[in-house]
């Protein structure tokens, strides 16, 4: 969810402040939902990263016999700390950032081609 409403404000952001979208190239469009997507991206891996770290985390370990999962993601949580859920932040920043700005890219372009409206429409000035 994060990425839907990141990409929406930062695309917002920019053709009302930066790009005009209906004086603006196709390739203009399609870098502004490229860039738009990669920061959407950045903030999804944000997000996710700590919930991500646990499940490995959860998924490598073996239980100790009669400790549920609840009382599994508390101890690891503690383990971990802030600083350990970040551990691999920067290759995730890479992969789900490129990912996410390539998806948001098709899907404008999509849209431009069929003509949907909807998402990022800004009413002119």
């Amino acid at each position: 969810m994060a990425k839907f409403v990141v990409y929406e404000k930062v695309a917002e952001y920019a053709f009302k402040n930066i790009v005009d979208k209906s004086t603006a190239s196709p390739g203009t469009v399609t870098t502004v939902n490229l860039g738009s997507g990669l920061i959407a991206g950045f903030a999804a891996a944000i997000v996710s990263q700590p919930a991500d770290t646990m499940l490995s985390k959860i998924n490598k370990t073996k239980g100790l016999p009669g400790e549920g999962t609840v009382s599994r993601l508390y101890k690891i949580a503690g383990e971990l700390g802030l600083r350990g859920s970040y551990a691999g932040i920067g290759a995730r920043l890479v992969m789900v950032g490129t990912l996410t700005a390539g998806q948001f890219a098709i899907y404008g372009d999509i849209k431009r081609i069929l003509g949907a409206k909807g998402g990022v429409e800004i009413a002119p000035k």
